[in-house]
């Protein structure tokens, strides 16, 4: 009898070990179904995720930001603009401040001393003048522009008087407005192009991050055009340099010969 009791218990707990495995590994089943269901529906919500992105930058790259602010360009391409006032912002902002009042006053009294002194009315000084103009009102990349072109008008002007053997050249006064003009009315253009139309306001993602409201390609433009000019101004100073060099080596040559050979 015991045994019978015995065998129909192991039997009851055998059955009932495997219906325990057997619901485990179900259950393990599930969960392994669930987990990936889950990942699955993450990678899809992650796909989801990304070209709602995509639509939205294509939205914002469609859009046009006329009504916005600078910062709002700054913000965007990670230069954030600074809002609270430390003793940083104020030490930077005052030698700031200082150093363009310091060059302002310089390069008024270069204007005013040319201006006042008849000694310095010829072409070389008057296109000085400009230059000193040029970094007075210091109107960034316009200012900047004309302070190039005025070193390669400055260059051009040394140029022909170092050549033809002259102190100053024969330009006229008129002929020296006529440079004057030119070269502000170049330099406004190159900056307004910006104004016209050639900036990122309707692309957010060609803006400079140097530069925020300016496009990258105008920059490119912008930097190339002054390059090329001071490229230019180096190889005539270079030159004059060689000229005058290889000239005082000739004068130095015919001296020595005049001196062997006793000749007054």
């Amino acid at each position: 009898m015991w045994s019978g009791l015995n065998s129909d218990f192991v039997l009851h707990s055998g059955n009932n070990t495997q219906q325990k495995v057997l619901e485990l590994h179900t259950t393990t089943q599930e969960v392994q179904i669930h987990t990936y269901v889950r990942e699955r529906g993450r990678e899809r919500g992650g796909q989801r995720e990304g070209e709602r992105e995509e639509i939205f930058a294509d939205m914002e790259e469609d859009q046009c930001y006329y009504n916005e602010t600078i910062a709002f360009f700054y913000n965007r391409s990670g230069k954030y603009l600074a809002t609270d006032w430390n003793a940083v912002s104020r030490l930077v902002m005052g030698l700031g401040i200082t150093v363009c009042i310091f060059i302002m006053l310089a390069n008024l009294l270069v204007m005013v001393a040319i201006y006042v002194n008849r000694r310095f009315h010829f072409p070389i000084y008057y296109l000085m003048a400009n230059l000193a103009a040029a970094d007075f009102f210091g109107l960034i990349d316009t200012s900047l522009t004309a302070s190039v072109a005025n070193l390669l008008a400055i260059a051009i002007e040394r140029h022909i008087t170092v050549f033809r053997m002259q102190l100053h050249t024969r330009m006229s006064n008129r002929r020296v407005v006529v440079v004057i003009v030119i070269i502000w009315t170049m330099s406004i253009v190159m900056g307004a192009i910006p104004s016209v139309g050639w900036n990122c306001i309707c692309s957010l993602r060609s803006c400079s991050n140097m530069a925020p409201l300016y496009s990258n390609s105008y920059l490119v433009f912008w930097a190339v055009f002054n390059l090329v000019t001071f490229v230019v101004m180096v190889t005539l100073y270079a030159h004059i340099f060689v000229y005058v060099r290889q000239r005082t080596m000739r004068m130095s040559g015919t001296a020595r010969v005049r001196g062997g050979t006793g000749t007054p």
